[in-house]
């Protein structure tokens, strides 16, 4: 992906495979930042991939992969899949494949005559499927709307199910193994093995033990680079070089298991970003020509018109043109009240059209909504690095050289090899240089799956002086779905009539309200009638025959006959919406619906103020009576 900027400069995302610490960000920051014409490289660990802001005159794509895999990682491809009409030869496939072959980006290309596809692996930096369907196009065949980005899929197997019991098991390990050093060194058992066991059995397992690990120092000093490992490293040689190969395995075995513990954080991470992305719908019903037609959401240009109908998440952002429908926006808005939107409205990706569908004019599309804005913060959290990771970047580019130094003191002096290797393994900066970073990933990762959104480090140590907080109240203060509060019977009716006459005419409808009437009636213990003649009514409510006689559920605007004054205002002034329940066109009930209070905010409350927090202010996107309702009664609880 590549865009211009008004000074003449270009910015391109390259994603980047072989990163798996935060050391790794550095090396690839360092190499692009290096080349000729590059203003700014920043590189996320989470999201694999490297932002570059350069000028396209001075430095190319071929520049920026060569400085990459010099630094000892590589640029990624995408494999794309997708179907082709009208080849009926093997003469056919050859035409599509010099087609394909000759675009600029184009690694591999397969074409399959037998399922008619192309399976083809691209640069995603230099190629589109745009491109990809103009070549295949004026080769004279034809391509579907909709492709297959394999790559964006690869490696999103979640980690949640076995990451915890994993990171467990390893834990009890590096226990076993501290016990077992510090009761073979105090028994003398690591000297009995020495003696019993040949040396080269023990450099050998070292050896292969510590493959990677000393794989990767290599290459590192080939480079001209000191990494974390290295000090640990010349430490495992030292010990094997007085002849204790033990100690050695031991170095080793903590160097590994440093190793998985951040390998398994880094991707956690991810998976916390790649939850998000897939919230948001891949393909758009689009209005061409007359025509409904089904494409993928890259494909689709701000101005087109989009169909979604009842049940469909919405995939762009944009402005109603005709429909009505109920959109729950949680995923944006965080309220649990789904609101009604008809012509003129805003809609926005990654929402759901619960009841009926909508036309809509694009407005924003991809990474530009307001949907994809929230992902791009959450990728790029990392680059706002906290005071204590700068700290953290300088040390490590410092220490090393100096503790280097000091062990080769350490030798001249004592003349004891043992004495420096421990100098070297001792200080080892792992524990400051590469677990900080890491921890705030962790963090920042972890706070996205569970709604939250922290800009970067440097925000988030900033909480620790915080003495203000806001508190959001849908989802948070509140249960965050809608609740039955109150059932008001009128016109004769019992409070059980009512709620059985209204649940049994909702038993078919899809609507969050619906759903809280027939869970009430379902604790209550009702069995629902049976129901004929249902009918939505979008942004108004429900009708149905239930036991043959007429029943409609739903809002003011839909129920004609008006409800006692002081009732409704009652319920109202609390911030409730309500439901008028119709019997033969007779008003015999209010059902009364709201988010309730959550029981553990109290607590919540008590804990922040505990922590020194004075000031707790609530935020809303309701009226103010919802607002004034939801502290009284907090304050009551």
């Amino acid at each position: 992906m590549s865009a211009a900027t008004p000074d003449g400069l270009r910015t391109l995302d390259l994603p980047v495979k072989g990163m798996d610490c935060a050391e790794c960000t550095r090396h690839v920051e360092q190499a692009l930042t290096k080349l000729p014409g590059v203003s700014s490289a920043q590189a996320y660990l989470s999201s694999e991939k490297a932002v570059v802001r350069y000028d396209p005159t001075q430095t190319d794509l071929k520049t920026f992969r060569k400085a990459v895999e010099e630094a000892g990682y590589t640029l990624a491809h995408k494999t794309i899949e997708f179907s082709i009409g009208g080849m009926d030869c093997a003469e056919c496939t050859v035409h599509v494949q010099q087609a394909l072959a000759a675009l600029p980006g184009i690694q591999e290309v397969r074409v399959l005559l037998s399922s008619e596809k192309a399976i083809v692996e691209v640069d995603p930096s230099q190629m589109d499927v745009l491109q990809l369907r103009k070549a295949v196009e004026g080769a004279g065949y034809s391509v579907p709307e909709v492709m297959t980005e394999q790559g964006k899929q690869s490696g999103s197997r979640s980690l949640a199910s076995f990451t915890r019991p994993i990171l467990t098991f390893l834990g009890l390990v590096f226990g076993v193994v501290l016990l077992v050093v510090i009761a073979g060194e105090w028994l003398g058992l690591f000297e009995r093995v020495t003696d019993l066991v040949p040396w080269y059995l023990g450099w050998s397992l070292v050896l292969l033990a510590g493959y990677p690990i000393f794989w990767n120092v290599i290459k590192a000093a080939l480079r001209r680079q000191v990494i974390s490992h290295t000090l640990m490293s010349l430490g495992v040689i030292a010990a094997l070089a007085v002849g204790q190969w033990p100690t050695a395995v031991v170095i080793v075995f903590f160097m590994r298991m440093g190793d998985y513990a951040e390998h398994f954080t880094t991707e956690r991470s991810r998976q916390a970003v790649k939850r998000l992305t897939a919230l948001a719908p891949q393909t758009a019903r689009v209005e061409r020509n007359g025509r409904e037609q089904v494409v993928s959401i890259s494909n689709v240009t701000v101005g087109e018109t989009v169909i979604v109908r009842p049940g469909e998440s919405i995939p762009i952002d944009g402005e109603v043109l005709s429909g009505q429908a109920t959109v729950n926006q949680a995923a944006i808005t965080g309220e649990s009240m789904p609101v009604e939107v008809t012509g003129g409205s805003k809609v926005f990706a990654a929402t759901l059209a619960q009841l009926g569908s909508l036309r809509i004019r694009v407005t924003q599309v991809g990474a530009d909504t307001t949907f994809g804005r929230v992902i791009s913060m959450v990728e790029e959290a990392e680059a706002h690095r906290a005071p204590v990771q700068r700290i953290a970047d300088r040390f490590s580019a410092y220490f090393l050289p100096v503790v280097a130094s000091i062990a080769l003191l350490t030798l001249v002096i004592s003349r004891n090899p043992l004495s420096a290797a421990a100098v070297l393994v001792v200080a080892c900066s792992c524990s400051f240089a590469l677990a900080t970073p890491i921890a705030m990933l962790a963090s920042i990762g972890a706070a996205a799956s569970h709604g939250l959104l922290v800009k970067g480090g440097k925000y988030l140590e900033a909480l620790a002086r915080a003495d203000v907080v806001f508190i959001d109240k849908t989802g948070t203060v509140t249960a965050g779905r809608p609740q039955i509060t109150d059932i008001v019977p009128l016109a004769g009716a019992t409070a059980e009539e009512v709620l059985l006459l209204a649940a049994s005419a909702e038993r078919d409808s899809e609507h969050p309200l619906a759903e809280a009437v027939r869970q009430k009636a379902d604790a209550a213990g009702l069995t629902l009638q049976a129901v004929s003649q249902f009918e939505a009514i979008p942004g108004m409510g429900i009708r149905a025959r239930v036991n043959g006689v007429q029943i409609s559920v739903g809002n003011a605007r839909m129920i004609q006959e008006q409800a006692p004054v002081l009732a409704k205002l009652a319920l109202e002034q609390e911030g409730k919406t309500l439901l008028m329940v119709e019997q033969e066109g007779n008003l015999i009930g209010i059902i009364a619906v709201a988010d309730t209070l959550r029981p553990e905010v109290r607590g919540a409350v008590e804990q922040l103020r505990a922590l020194g927090i004075r000031n707790i202010e609530l935020l809303t996107g309701d009226n103010r009576r919802t607002a004034d309702f939801c502290l009284r009664t907090r304050s009551a609880s």
